[in-house]
């Protein structure tokens, strides 16, 4: 919910207040700029294999059920828990994909998509800007 004009104005005035009466303490309340966001990107072998060993603990979980033995039970869940670890440990920071670097967007000679748009309706409508 956003504030109203007097109660943004009552908070400004409120920091003001804080910021001439201990300088060093006001700056410690200040919010630190959000760091940059580093892209992630997955690798096929880690998601591969790791889908086949969750895939393989899952069948031994099935196993485990069907012939009502706990312990290969418990070993198909800790199987597939690892399967599933296995792709988390893939994601690493960097480029999103190759095939996207390099690719610039296609600058557009006429203003824009919507300015296009807005000439094709007024095309179809049967009048000229």
């Amino acid at each position: 919910m956003a504030l109203s004009d007097y109660e943004r104005k009552m908070l400004e005035e409120l920091e003001a207040q804080l910021a001439d009466e201990d300088p060093k303490f006001a700056d410690t309340l200040k919010p630190e700029p959000p760091e940059p966001s580093t892209p992630m990107r997955l690798s096929i072998r880690h998601l591969v294999l790791g889908l086949l060993v969750a895939v393989v603990g899952i069948a031994v979980l099935v196993v485990g059920i069907a012939f009502e033995i706990v312990i290969v039970g418990v070993a198909g869940v800790v199987i597939m828990f690892g399967g599933f670890w296995y792709i988390t440990e893939g994601f690493q920071p960097g480029p999103v994909s190759s095939s996207h670097q390099g690719k610039k967007p296609r600058p557009s000679s006429d203003g824009g998509f919507m300015s296009r748009q807005a000439d094709q309706w007024q095309k179809r409508r049967g009048g000229n800007r």
